[in-house]
């Protein structure tokens, strides 16, 4: 197995975006002046494996337009295309396209795949509900038009720690489980490497690793609760499984991921 990460530029979030307000304040002060952090990857992954490419999340595209709480800087060449190329892949390749969520800087980029796009069915159907529809309209953060989005259901049952799962390989060496929380219907992927550690590919369960430890929740979230427990399932899977946690906006997802540190 090898998993390639594939940075498709980056973005500055709000300090209240990562280390949110209680009480009320929470979401509110995403719309309000406020200092922001420095610039963070934007990371999406391929996965080789037994002759077969996976893609998790596809990344951000140029065109892009800022909202509120994080502004986005992606050239053309930053596209996911190009990201694959460098790694010496294309996305004719993929086998399996998966989304951690339907947020624009993880599925953006599925506007240049022909092929389906695998969401899980919770995600899907909360982003066609009035109220994510006039959200989307509000920031200027449209689904992606002509994308083949279609549903699964985590109905295979539990994985470690994760009560729901879907094997997406047929030696279950690369599983969707679920991490709602960021979004209703949020999922991680776990590829079990060749030494047997679990590289737990974390979409925005949490931003960073820092994040997952402290259990802090962003400002997104609609469920502090939610995000709370999901964040106390990874880590009581990583208690017992050797666990790589790369987040897709941790400057030291990659470096944990080249290196194999575990939590």
């Amino acid at each position: 197995m090898k998993i390639h990460p594939l940075t498709t530029g980056v973005v500055r979030l709000k300090h209240s975006f990562l280390f949110a307000r209680e009480g009320w304040r929470r979401q509110p002060s995403l719309f309000l002046p406020g200092d922001w952090c420095p610039p963070v990857p934007i990371h999406c992954w391929a996965v080789e494996h037994e002759d077969r490419l996976f893609l998790v999340d596809t990344g951000e595209t140029a065109g892009v337009n800022d909202i509120p709480f994080a502004r986005f800087e992606v050239t053309k060449d930053q596209e996911l295309p190009g990201q694959l190329a460098a790694a010496g892949l294309s996305s004719s390749d993929a086998d399996t396209v998966v989304l951690t969520h339907m947020h624009g800087d993880h599925m953006d980029g599925a506007a240049h795949l022909a092929g389906p796009v695998l969401v899980h069915d919770d995600e899907l159907s909360f982003t066609r509900t009035l109220g994510a529809r006039v959200m989307q309209r509000l920031l200027r953060q449209p689904v992606p038009a002509g994308v083949k989005f279609r549903a699964f259901k985590l109905d295979g049952g539990p994985f470690g720690a994760f009560e729901r799962s879907r094997a997406l390989s047929e030696d279950r060496r690369v599983v969707a489980v679920a991490t709602p929380g960021h979004t209703p219907g949020h999922i991680s992927v776990i590829c079990v490497d060749d030494e047997g550690r679990h590289v737990l590919l974390a979409g925005d369960a949490t931003d960073t690793l820092d994040q997952l430890l402290a259990l802090r929740p962003d400002a997104v979230s609609p469920k502090v609760d939610v995000t709370i427990a999901s964040m106390k399932t990874i880590l009581a899977h990583a208690a017992k499984h050797p666990t790589v946690y790369v987040p897709s906006h941790d400057p030291q997802s990659t470096s944990r991921l080249a290196e194999g540190t575990t939590i």
